[in-house]
């Protein structure tokens, strides 16, 4: 009986020297490889500041030993992303909006909020992309045509810039944007005397503040 179980040591000991050391080695992941199939994997580990193997718990733990273990607990895991200037997040959020770059008119930006609402059905509508410069009249839309095809849905469509919104009256309303509204490092459009519903810098913020938060599971979508 004690050689056998000198004898299992001794295989289990042969077993470790086979395996490689890592200095980390993280399991039970949800890794996103982005490589040309954007696989997945589960485990990875790494050696002098590089991956040297991404794959299942099982095959790593088989192939790789670590005085570092870490159990990412099924936790996302994602390349690191190495930019000058990103907005991953404002990219996500994006995706979720009206895209409106490119629109030739403020024609053609109602014509996509409205096929965008008739596909998402949307209790608030947000969209990003606009340039009055690029249209025939270039001078700011005005929150008409709008209030008339959503009087009670608001309606908020950010400029390509990010410096400017064109709201309707129900976006305007949620924000409590009136024409006696002052705001500091912004402006509030008026065309006499009435808002015309276009916000400029800081004043897009009274209405962004008061749009509802994205829950978590929007955000990850």
């Amino acid at each position: 009986m004690k050689k056998l179980f000198i004898l299992f040591l001794l295989l289990l000991s042969l077993a470790c020297a086979n395996k490689e050391q890592a200095d980390l080695i993280v399991t039970n992941a949800n890794i996103y490889t982005v490589n040309n199939a954007f696989d997945k994997a589960e485990a990875f580990a790494v050696r002098d500041g590089k991956f040297v193997a991404v794959g299942s718990t099982q095959s790593i733990l088989n192939d790789y030993d670590s005085e570092n273990m870490l159990d990412a607990e099924e936790q996302t895991i994602v390349p690191g992303f190495i930019d000058a200037h990103c907005h991953f997040l404002g990219l996500g959020q994006n995706q979720q909006a009206v895209d409106l770059v490119g629109t030739t008119s403020f024609e053609e930006v109602v014509k996509r909020v409205i096929d965008f609402q008739n596909k998402r059905n949307q209790k608030f509508i947000k969209g990003r992309g606009w340039d009055q410069n690029d249209w025939e009249d270039k001078e700011f839309p005005t929150k008409k045509l709008l209030d008339n095809l959503f009087p009670n849905t608001p309606v908020a469509l950010e400029r390509v810039d990010g410096h400017a919104l064109i709201c309707n009256q129900a976006a305007l309303d949620l924000g409590n944007v009136t024409a006696d509204t002052k705001v500091d490092g912004g402006e509030i459009i008026l065309e006499n005397g009435e808002l015309t519903g276009v916000l400029i810098d800081n004043a897009q913020l009274m209405v962004e503040n008061a749009w509802p938060k994205d829950s978590r599971e929007d955000t990850v979508r």
